[in-house]
């Protein structure tokens, strides 16, 4: 799973690469997008110039908290794909027009920001409310939601700590949705921590960065592994490239990027900081012990919805060599697989956008 920093490394890069000019419309109630169709907040995504189309930036109640969502598609009778991102907190919109463009001609895609982050962020959210409990009920809620808006089948995708809310939602309720697509699956906390820090170690020895040696050393030398050092190790892997990308020039071009992102306000991005402290405040990171007790591979034994796991060759925030032992085990009636992206590391759908929106058309559609 991400930090929330090294997260926002990623989304501070990604989603005003396709703002268009184009003059939005408005057919039937839909929303067609565009400067002149602006949401409430006077923020706006880039029209769809399709007669059944949907380009929608609007706030939706989960759980009894105002939260905000992103739909993009070119036809609405497609079926609906909800992404959740990583984090914890972590929040989408503002590159999920850029990562998912290639998809909207064949589903109705859903980009969410989860409850407290992003334009989701609110001062009067209780900080006790952000829970892995809650944030599941969320999910359900908006899947019930999209639903019964579209009358639809629905397809989840999640990435990275969205996996986590993806996978146990797959488990819970697999009437609701027609497949799960993990992308960086999470696994297990301890083993991922060791199978990291040993890459980056051994990079940093033939690098011969002394300071990553010393502090990777010491994290693999402790006799319990336990995951509130993760923050000590995600530096390193991003400098090393085993982080959010492999290929490490590419981050201050995405960072151009989403700063035209016309998803969110300047006060959106303002609030960075608030949401990042909300979500640390949280029980999510106030007590970890939910996340070491979490080990995927005997607590999701069974999966009726078809799977499909990615994984990038050089990500080891959820190394695929885990995600491939749990796939080997897993009890999956309705089919599984698994597809390598061979030049990425977490985010796939980034460094390989192409492939992976080839992927998810011709494999889950």
């Amino acid at each position: 799973m991400k930090s929330t920093r090294a997260n926002l490394i990623v989304v501070a890069g990604l989603a005003a690469a396709l703002i268009s000019c184009s003059d939005p419309v408005s057919v039937g109630g839909i929303i067609k997008g565009g400067l002149e169709n602006p949401a409430s907040d006077g923020s706006y995504t880039q029209a769809i110039n399709s007669e059944n189309g949907i380009a929608a930036l609007e706030p939706v109640v989960l759980g009894g908290v105002e939260q905000w969502i992103l739909i993009r598609g070119y036809d609405v009778t497609n079926p609906v794909l909800i992404y959740l991102h990583g984090g914890p907190g972590s929040p989408a919109i503002p590159y999920g027009r850029f990562a998912f463009s290639g998809l909207e001609q064949d589903f109705t895609v859903v980009t969410w920001d989860q409850r407290g982050c992003g334009k989701s962020y609110s001062p009067t959210i209780d900080v006790q409310s952000i829970t892995l409990e809650q944030l599941l009920s969320d999910t359900r809620q908006l899947i019930v939601m999209m639903r019964g808006r579209f009358e639809s089948d629905v397809y989840l995708m999640g990435a990275s700590w969205g996996s986590v809310l993806g996978i146990l939602t797959a488990r819970d309720d697999p009437d609701l949705l027609s497949a799960y697509v993990g992308v960086g699956q999470f696994i297990n906390a301890e083993r991922t921590m060791r199978l990291a820090s040993a890459i980056a170690l051994k990079k940093a020895t033939e690098l011969g960065i002394q300071e990553a040696i010393d502090e990777l050393s010491t994290i693999q030398l402790h006799p319990e592994i336990e995951w509130d050092r993760w923050k000590d190790v995600v530096p390193w892997l991003e400098a090393f490239g085993f982080g959010d990308l492999h290929d490490t020039s590419l981050y201050s071009a995405l960072i151009d990027t989403l700063r035209a992102a016309t998803e969110y306000t300047a006060q959106d991005f303002a609030n960075q900081n608030e949401w990042e402290q909300l979500y640390w405040a949280s029980p999510l990171n106030a007590d970890l012990g939910w996340v070491h007790g979490l080990d995927i591979s005997s607590q999701v034994m069974l999966l009726d919805v078809p799977i499909l796991f990615l994984a990038g060759r050089f990500d080891y925030k959820t190394p695929g060599e885990l995600v491939e032992e749990y796939l080997n085990v897993l009890e999956a009636p309705a089919g599984k697989q698994m597809m390598w992206f061979e030049n990425s590391a977490h985010a796939l759908f980034f460094e390989e956008r192409e492939a992976f929106s080839s992927v998810i058309r011709n494999t889950v559609r």
